[in-house]
């Protein structure tokens, strides 16, 4: 890619000394490196189209076809695949990918610095900005379609200038022109093919396109065949009468060994560009000293251009990772003729996602097929009759029987006088049930082959919405490894990104960015005399970036705010609390036209909120004055009722205290009375006691005088 190898601008890549054996060697080698992986990959690119064509144009084939019109059936399909990938599309469109980036583990704490940390939102800010321009672009939705119908699909990240007069650069990322023309290592073992020692993609180019760009000898030696060593695969060949040549773009790892030191400050770096650091010091400051060194081994990544008799191009590239990846679908490892592999070799094989419903939707065509046919070869006869038997005035009445008539007919024959059989009704021969129920069932075949129903079926009256918004979380579920293996190549593709954006943004420039929030601006970059200015030359291994699944689908969001609606409802300090520092939160979830521009404007809304209550605060309006002179009105009128309620409750509290008074004296008086009877009844009690010991004595001395006279 020349816009990303700034050395061969300077200078040819090769010059005719390097056309020898050498050369012709390494052409050899990267030829056979195209056609070994397309060898490998065959069934998977084959599988691609197949699938590509049978969900997308038509799930009958030709020789199906052909099969149907000999056995005069009806060339019909009832493809409904499609409509399910649609679904799933739709709802993957409504996904956003959630990036981090952070501080890489083994980061010196005294680097994170507040410029480090700018520096980190604005990479992150930027990042999310690319992601967003190219789901405008449809980048997203076309890689999530080829990984669901094709199993598999390519994205590549390349620079171009901004415009045809600019000298400034921006980073694309854009699927390749045809997944099926890629090629990687086959001993790359990660999703995103990163791993492997090279990776490449063929472009087509008219013959004209070509002698334009790499000149006349290089096509004169093209010969346009007709047929390959590789079934199905041709360098050069003739579409519509176009004379094509397939132009490899290949970009290969080379391994050097450098050595490498640990500086005081924290940095590491290789010890070459160290001592052109110590060269250039003219700061009165210390240069930071050497702590200890090692050689390591650098990747570079090597780019070269080369058709099937020559090579192009060749130069090496600021690329630090292989700028084409490879976005998964699906893919397993098998082993054997599974995979249509040959005795015990190991091989990729990607899936579509409709893989295992392709003869379940086969069984639907047919069964309707069969249904149809029925429908078309129903006998339409009404009865059965003698010629002989029907009067020739009712002939029309036989014929047509939609109109009201009476049906007659000739019981004899006129010449012999024969009896004649009565007409009968002819019994229509019924559709057998099989057909029918096959025919319907087969979707329900399909969705449990699919792992993924319909969240409207089976719903009642009285289902609650959140049972149907959970219905339609889970109703995909299927899909998510090739949503897991998605988010793994949009990491790979951060990574990139976030390494050549030190390398490529250099200059003052403002970059477009979307906050956390989903607000979009702009920030100026590498302007020291500029507000807010962030300084992008950064080291990008100081820098570690993490794409993960966003939680804002539509469903996800109307659930977010139907809670928040649900809490505000329920606590009033939780609505106050929404409504003034959580505004931005609610538009977040919020799924309407224009909802950017609200989100825009809500910031600008709050200032102006809080700029009122503070000049409130300061000055007070004649309305306030008045309503303060009126408070105070009446809370002198509050405190006067208050020393009146005070007063009436002095009056009637010695009112009370009189009354207990006079309580507690009756009280006395009823004690002391009571005090005098008991006194009374005491003395009379005592009264009665010596009267009665008195007679009791004088009854002593009468017995003593009578016993003392008897004795005598």
């Amino acid at each position: 890619m020349k816009d990303n190898d700034k050395k061969s601008r300077k200078k040819p890549a090769f010059t005719s000394s390097h056309i020898g054996k050498d050369h012709s060697e390494r052409l050899d080698k990267r030829i056979k490196m195209v056609e070994d992986w397309y060898q490998y990959f065959r069934d998977n690119n084959n599988r691609f189209w197949e699938f590509t064509g049978f969900v997308c144009a038509s799930s009958i084939s030709n020789s199906d076809k052909s099969v149907l019109k000999a056995l005069q059936k009806p060339v019909v399909e009832f493809n409904i695949l499609e409509a399910i990938v649609s679904k799933l599309r739709t709802q993957f469109a409504q996904q956003e990918p959630s990036i981090t980036v952070r501080a890489a583990d083994g980061v010196p704490i005294e680097e994170l610095t507040e410029e480090f940390i700018a520096t980190e939102e604005v990479v992150e800010s930027y990042l999310r900005a690319i992601f967003n321009d190219a789901s405008n672009d449809n980048l997203q939705s076309a890689l999530n379609t080829d990984q669901l119908i094709g199993g598999f699909s390519a994205a590549w990240v390349r620079t171009e200038y901004v415009n045809e007069l600019s000298f400034e650069q921006q980073i694309i990322v854009e699927r390749v022109f045809d997944p099926t023309l890629t090629f990687f290592d086959p001993m790359a073992r990660t999703s995103h093919k990163g791993d492997g020692s090279y990776c490449g993609m063929l472009i087509p180019y008219s013959k004209e396109r070509f002698i334009k760009e790499f000149g006349e000898a290089a096509a004169s030696e093209i010969t346009f065949h007709t047929s390959s060593n590789l079934e199905g695969f041709q360098w050069s060949y003739k579409s519509q009468q176009q004379e094509v040549i397939l132009v490899a773009y290949m970009f290969e790892k080379k391994h050097k060994k450098v050595k490498i030191v640990r500086l005081s400050n924290g940095h590491v770096v290789p010890l070459e560009q160290y001592q052109e650091l110590i060269e250039k010091w003219d700061s009165i400051e210390q240069a930071p000293i050497v702590l200890e060194e090692r050689w390591t081994e650098i990747e570079t990544i090597e780019q070269s251009r080369f058709c099937q008799t020559r090579e192009l191009y060749r130069g090496v590239t600021d690329y630090k990772y292989l700028p084409i990846v490879f976005v998964d679908g699906n893919s397993v490892l098998i082993r054997g003729d599974n995979a249509g592999g040959e005795g015990g070799a190991t091989q990729q094989m990607t899936r579509p996602y409709v893989y295992h419903a392709k003869d379940a939707q086969r069984s639907k065509n047919f069964a309707g097929q069969s249904m149809l046919n029925e429908i078309e070869n129903m006998v339409m006869h009404k009865f059965i009759v003698s010629v002989e038997a029907i009067p020739e005035d009712y002939k029309e009445a036989y014929r047509n029987v939609q109109e009201a008539n009476v049906l007659a007919y000739n019981a004899f024959h006129a010449d012999t006088g024969e009896r004649l059989e009565a007409p009968r009704e002819v019994q229509r021969t019924p559709t057998p049930p099989i057909i029918e129920s096959a025919f319907m069932n087969a979707d329900a075949t399909i969705q449990a082959t699919l792992g993924s129903y319909d969240a409207s079926q089976g719903i009642v009256d009285n289902m609650s919405g959140r049972a149907m918004i959970q219905g339609a979380l889970q109703s995909d579920g299927s899909s998510g490894p090739y949503l897991i293996n998605y988010l793994k190549a949009w990491d790979r593709i951060g990574q990139i990104v976030l390494d050549l954006i030190p390398k490529y943004y250099k200059t003052p420039r403002s970059l477009p960015v979307v906050a956390k929030d989903g607000k979009r601006g702009f920030r100026m970059v590498n302007n020291p005399g500029a507000d807010r200015n962030v300084n992008l030359s950064y080291d990008s291994s100081m820098l570690q970036l993490k794409v993960s699944a966003g939680v804002n689908s539509r469903v996800q969001k109307q659930m977010s705010l139907d809670m928040m609606i649900k809490m505000m409802q329920a606590s009033p300090l939780f609505a106050q609390f929404m409504n003034t520092e959580g505004l931005g939160i609610i538009l977040d979830n919020l799924e309407i036209r224009n909802v950017d521009s609200l989100k825009a404007k809500e910031q600008a809304f709050m200032d102006m909120i809080k700029q009122q209550q503070e000049a409130a605060s300061q000055q007070e309006s004649p309305e306030a004055m008045q309503l303060q002179a009126l408070t105070e009105v009446e809370m002198a009128k509050v405190q006067q009722r208050a020393q009146q309620a005070e007063g009436e409750l002095a009056i009637k509290s010695a009112e009370v205290a009189i009354d207990k008074q006079k309580a507690d004296i009756e009280e006395a008086k009823a004690i002391a009375q009571i005090q005098q009877m008991q006194a009374k009844v005491s003395l009379e009690q005592e009264k009665v006691d010596s009267e009665n010991a008195r007679t009791a004595v004088e009854l002593a001395i009468k017995v003593a005088g009578t016993q003392n006279s008897k004795l005598e």
